[in-house]
Formats: C-alpha cells, sequence, structure tokens
C-alpha cells in the first residue's frame, strides 16, 4: 500500500495505539490488526512499515476475497496514505507560534478512520473524560453488544451496529445517564439516516447538525469533522491537550475562545494544526 510522502507510520500507530477498541482491533508492537467480516467470514488484517520509504505492507488472512478492495480502502482512509502533507505544512510553517513545531514535522498527518460510526461513537464516548476510561468503555460496549466471530484470537468482535445501539441496554458500561442518551440518540440519527456518515457536508453544516443531537458540542462535531469526514479545516479549541501545547509555545495562557481566533491564521488547515499540537514533542518518524 503506497503512500504519499514524507509519512510517519509510527505517528499513525502512535495515535491508535491508545485508542484501540479491545476485541476489535489492536497495535501490537510496530502492527495494526484488525478483524473484519465479509460474507459471514472473519477476516484479519495487519498492517506494517514495509520500511522501503514507499510503502505499508498489509497482510490478510480470510477464506475469502470478497470485497478485499473495500477493506484496503478503508485502510487508506484510516492511514491516510493518499494525503499530502505539503499543503499544509507549507501555509503553517510560515505561522511564527506554531511554524517551527510544523517544519520539524512535515509528516505528521490528520489520522482519519476505518469506519465512521464506530469512530463516531468513540469520539462521543471520549467526551471529558481520559483516553484510557474511554478505551475500556469501547472494549465493553464491543464485548456486550457486538457481534462475536470465532477466529481463536483476542480480536472476535465486530462492533456493533447504529441499530444495535439505538435500542441497547448500556447499564453497567462506565457510562453517565447524559452520555447514554447521547449514544441512543445518535445512533437512532445514524439508523433513520438523519445523520448521514457518507455525507460531504461543509463543517459549518456539519457542525450545525451535529449539536442540535443531545450532549454533542462543538469539541466533539469537530473531532468528527477531523477524523470521520476528513475536513481539514476544523479546530477543537475547548480540547485541553491542543490548548496546553499552544500555551506552551505562546508562553501565555489563552482559553478556548481566544484560541478559536488565533487559529483563524491557520485556515484552511486547522485540522492539521490541531494534530501537530496534539502530538507529543517527542514522537519520532520512525519506528521504536
Amino acid at each position: 500500500m503506497e503512500y504519499v510522502q514524507p509519512y510517519s507510520f509510527q505517528q499513525l500507530l502512535d495515535h491508535l495505539r491508545p485508542r484501540t477498541t479491545p476485541g476489535v482491533e489492536l497495535v501490537e508492537g510496530n502492527t495494526y490488526c484488525r478483524i473484519t467480516v465479509q460474507a459471514g467470514n472473519p477476516r484479519v488484517l495487519q498492517i506494517q512499515d514495509a520500511h522501503d520509504g514507499r510503502h505499508l505492507k498489509v497482510t490478510v488472512t480470510s477464506q475469502s476475497n470478497d470485497n478485499l478492495i473495500g477493506d484496503l480502502e478503508r485502510l487508506r482512509c484510516l492511514f491516510a496514505v493518499d494525503e499530502d502533507p505539503s499543503f499544509a505544512v507549507a501555509h503553517l510553517s510560515r505561522d511564527p507560534l506554531i511554524g517551527p513545531l510544523v517544519a520539524e514535522r512535515p509528516w505528521v498527518r490528520v489520522p482519519r478512520c476505518w469506519d465512521p460510526f464506530e469512530t463516531s461513537i468513540r469520539i462521543i464516548i471520549g467526551q471529558q473524560i481520559s483516553v484510557a476510561a474511554a478505551t475500556t468503555i469501547s472494549g465493553r460496549i464491543a464485548d456486550q453488544l457486538g457481534k462475536h466471530v470465532p477466529t481463536g484470537s483476542g480480536l472476535n468482535r465486530i462492533f456493533p451496529s447504529p441499530e444495535v445501539l439505538a435500542d441497547a441496554d448500556l447499564t453497567d458500561m462506565g457510562l453517565t445517564e447524559r452520555r447514554k442518551t447521547t449514544i441512543r440518540y445518535f445512533s437512532r440519527a445514524v439508523a433513520d439516516g438523519v445523520i448521514d456518515l457518507r455525507s460531504s457536508l461543509d463543517l459549518g453544516d456539519m457542525e450545525e447538525q451535529w449539536c442540535a443531537l443531545p450532549g454533542i458540542g462543538p469539541w466533539t462535531a469537530r473531532v468528527a469533522a477531523m477524523r470521520v469526514f476528513g475536513h481539514d479545516d476544523a479546530m477543537p479549541s475547548s480540547d485541553l491537550g491542543v490548548l496546553r501545547s499552544v500555551n506552551r509555545l505562546a508562553k501565555h495562557e489563552l482559553d478556548a475562545k481566544q484560541l478559536e481566533n488565533q487559529s483563524r491564521i491557520w485556515k484552511p488547515f486547522r485540522s492539521w494544526a490541531a494534530q501537530h499540537l496534539w502530538q507529543p514533542p517527542e514522537v519520532s518518524r520512525m519506528s521504536r
């Protein structure tokens, strides 16, 4: 699977590692693994760096090749291999605040998603809690409500569909009552076609549509815009990690509103700016 250079598979792994849903996907060492089902047959996909400066290596374990091209396209989306960071780098590297950070790491890019609904639910769960806690809860949902797929390994769950979660009993998952309501309303909206996760709405319309649902605010909508819809200009300005990073660089305290104003100079690549700010300073381009 060829990628646009410069590229860091390690950067994408570092993002995914703490966020993989137990039973559904896994980062082990320098390999990403995921289970899916095609025509009733389980399929395990493994992705590694091919270490040739041009490709990722994909290993497929399956009894069927049905829709293999579709699975590869989803991997291409998740790992953002077709996206060219040079345009964002050229624009952002001129900024006195984040320019040095961007110029130093031109290979940083925005991770996208394998499945729009699964990623949307993961983002909703992650509101106002730690990454580790959100991962645990996502694993419980997959384990208790997802489809069991016998594989003889720890990858043996398919994340539940919108129709399942819309009417699911979410007791004992670790969710607040408000978050349970949000998940059910959102899932019903997707199941009924009110929310189209394959649509190409502009960022403003998408944010308005999502924020009309109970329990969804601008942070959720903007992170989903980045990850699910592939928008390049979403800035989750209330995110604590983004605020910490920008305040460290600015050497004074900005609040969410001030960051929102500051970020206008980064248009139309605010999603890329946010990813650079999220990325830990010590992140390496190379595999460890």
